[in-house]
C-alpha cells in the first residue's frame, strides 16, 4: 500500500486533517518508505509527528 493510500485511510478516519499534506510529510521525512502496514492506535489530534512514528515501527 502506498503512503499516499494510507494518508487517505487516515483522513477518511478523522486522524488526520489532510491526506496530501500528511503524505508530503511523510516523504520529506522519509517515512513513506517505512511504513508498516497493520492495526495501529491513533487518535484524533495526534500531530503528523506522532502518526509518523506511530505507522513506521
Amino acid at each position: 500500500m502506498a503512503s499516499s493510500d494510507i494518508s487517505s485511510v487516515l483522513e477518511n478516519n478523522d486522524i488526520i486533517d489532510d491526506a496530501g499534506e500528511f503524505n508530503e510529510y511523510l516523504i520529506d521525512n522519509d517515512y513513506h518508505l517505512k511504513v508498516q502496514i497493520g492495526e495501529y492506535e491513533l487518535t484524533t489530534g495526534m500531530s503528523h509527528y506522532e502518526v509518523a512514528e506511530a505507522i513506521t515501527k
